[in-house]
């Protein structure tokens, strides 16, 4: 009997569990039903981007008219020349096909399948056209200084040159633009791109009728407006632009959240000296400053590796020094001291810290520019080296102004200068009386001479660096680099040059953004 009873029980247990399991599921799903969310997919936005580039809004976008380095350098993507140089400062033909250099006369050849956007022919008179306007402008007057006019013959140019020079087609890297439109706010031109506006502002769309054949990867270029208050650098952080290029002339280089590379520029970085000053009447003086400076730490410190040092007068980057034997003078604190020894400098004063020579001590004063920090840095690191082996020499760190008086009155023994040379290597900056670098120079000397003999093909750049060297009527430190900003979503093959700031750009890439956007589908009354 009591077994009968307990599998009842066991009987009844059982029925019970599978009721409330029955029960709790029915809940569930009564729950689950009234709970149920809307389905959830996500979506991939893809947004595509423009390649941005900055401009100044309220600067002229026509090349001879701006007085905007920022948009002189955009012009060169609307705009070709008869030649453009190359990193090795070597003419290369855009609209040209030839040229002949009969020392005062320049003739160059057209292309005649080259034409302008508009898709009308390039002809010798929109050459000629172009070069009188170029030659009023003030970015390109200084490099044409020198070609006195140009006159157009069939399908060729012939320029005149007031001097012969054997490198004058690097000059040539002006602006071409159609006849009758050089007073236009934009001129038309022959460049990869035109400039056109839509809603968005400005921007730049490959030329159709662009006749270089190059792949336009690159379609379409956005321009953005340059905050004059915020900056190129700050704008490249925040995504407003892509890429921009400095020179960077202040001295100032800032190192920020992007792709930088460092653009070789012809401005050459130097030590004048007062030929009148009687110091430099002995060579030998000059000889020890050369060997007590140490050029390589100029430029870690002073200019931050951003500069190559000079081995000799001309841009270490130029194909033409493949043919010149160049000794690379050595840094020698030692080697100076002997040189002055020999010369009669001897110690003599502040327990031998000085020296002197017939009892007049090697006082000497150096006038720099507090303006620019890395040529002050310079000039604090020269003053350092040539102490070392007993020189006296003080520093008279002045305004621009008051520093370019003291040039102009030529109240200085030593100076610490800039001077951009043209992309010729032309030196008549130095060695033509009143010109912008020819402070304390003699411009009678052997090497003034020298420089005309070179210009005009008499005499090669191998023998002009070696009578240079013989004579130095100053001392070439380092050439300065500019630098080039890219965001480090641009993908880039080449490197951008100092005439060509842009270079490539057709080609550049920049990548997607792609925003994950979620879309939620709910489910209607009726649909349950």
């Amino acid at each position: 009997m009591k077994k009968y009873i307990c599998l009842i029980l066991i009987s009844l247990l059982i029925l019970s569990c599978f009721t409330c399991c029955t029960k709790q599921t029915e809940e569930e799903t009564t729950v689950a039903e009234e709970t149920t969310l809307p389905e959830t997919t996500e979506q991939v936005t893809v947004i595509e981007r423009d390649i941005t580039v900055g401009y100044y809004a309220g600067k002229s976008f026509n090349p001879f008219k701006t007085d905007s380095p920022i948009n002189l350098n955009l012009s060169t993507l609307f705009y070709d020349s008869l030649f453009v140089c190359d990193s090795t400062y070597t003419a290369e033909p855009l609209i040209a096909v030839s040229s002949k250099n009969n020392g005062r006369k320049l003739t160059v050849e057209l292309d005649n399948e080259a034409c302008f956007s508009n898709g009308n022919q390039i002809t010798a008179r929109d050459v000629v056209y172009s070069f009188n306007l170029a030659k009023k402008s003030i970015f390109y007057q200084n490099r044409l200084s020198n070609i006195s006019s140009a006159v157009a013959d069939g399908g060729s140019v012939t320029f005149v040159l007031s001097k012969p020079d054997v490198f004058a087609e690097n000059c040539l890297n002006f602006p071409i633009v159609k006849y009758g439109t050089g007073n236009n706010s934009l001129p038309t031109g022959s460049g990869k791109y035109v400039v056109r506006k839509d809603d968005k502002g400005y921007c730049l769309i490959a030329n159709e009728n662009s006749t270089h054949g190059e792949v336009m990867s690159t379609k379409k270029i956005r321009l953005s407006a340059i905050d004059a208050s915020d900056g190129e650098l700050y704008m490249l952080q925040t995504g407003d632009i892509s890429y921009f290029f400095e020179d960077l002339s202040d001295g100032e280089v800032t190192k920020i959240g992007a792709n930088m590379v460092q653009v070789p520029l012809n401005n050459l970085v130097y030590l004048g000296f007062n030929s009148e000053s009687d110091f430099f009447k002995d060579k030998n003086v000059i000889s020890a400053i050369e060997y007590a400076i140490d050029k390589t730490t100029i430029a870690d410190v002073a200019y931050n590796g951003m500069c190559r040092t000079a081995s000799c007068i001309f841009n270490p980057d130029w194909a033409e020094l493949e043919k010149v034997n160049i000794t690379e003078q050595e840094y020698s604190p030692v080697k100076a001291g002997e040189i002055l020894d020999d010369s009669g400098y001897v110690y003599a004063y502040d327990n031998n810290a000085h020296r002197s020579k017939n009892f007049q001590l090697l006082e000497m004063t150096l006038v720099v520019n507090t303006e620019n920090v890395s040529k002050l840095k310079c000039a604090n690191l020269i003053i350092k080296n040539i102490d070392s082996v007993g020189f006296t020499v003080n520093a008279l760190k002045l305004t621009y102004e008051e520093y370019i008086k003291a040039l102009a009155e030529e109240d200085f023994d030593l100076y610490v200068g800039e001077v951009k040379l043209s992309p010729n290597m032309n030196l008549s900056c130095f060695f033509t009386e009143g010109a912008d670098a020819s402070a304390g120079i003699d411009t009678q000397s052997t090497v003034a001479k020298a420089s005309s003999d070179l210009a005009a093909g008499n005499v090669d750049v191998n023998t002009f660096v070696q009578v240079f060297n013989e004579n130095k009527p100053f001392l070439p430190i380092c050439y300065r680099d500019g630098m080039a900003y890219f965001s480090r979503e641009i993908t880039f093959e080449g490197t951008v040059s100092e005439y060509e700031p842009f270079k490539n750009i057709y080609s550049w890439e920049l990548g997607e953004n792609q925003i994950i956007q979620p879309t939620t589908e709910e489910t209607t009354d009726d649909e349950q």
